[in-house]
């Protein structure tokens, strides 16, 4: 799924996140992914979008964030949010 990702976006970082990443995955839990994009003219929502689309092959429940590497770093020196915790907990599968 990561490859898809990084043809889709040809991003700067994307990471695996939540229990899937930590290891505690249930029967009912997704894979959760956040892509660091250098720049985009699109929304975050629009982006997400775009992600949901490139996985879609894939039948398993997931859900995909992507971010400017902006946005990501801004938020970094917030210990309790989603890019600290996805940094200190996550799971870093592409990186370039």
């Amino acid at each position: 799924m990561a490859e898809c990702l990084v043809e889709t976006f040809q991003p700067e970082r994307v990471y695996l996140f939540g229990s899937t990443a930590r290891g505690d995955a249930g029967p009912d839990s997704d894979y959760d992914f956040i892509v660091v994009v250098a720049d985009s003219q699109q929304s975050s929502y629009q982006r997400s979008i775009q992600g949901q689309r490139a996985l879609a092959p894939f039948q398993l429940p997931k859900d995909v964030i992507v971010w400017t590497k902006d946005q990501f770093d801004k938020r970094l020196y917030l210990v309790a949010s989603l890019p600290a915790t996805v940094v200190r907990e996550g799971v870093l599968l592409y990186e370039r």
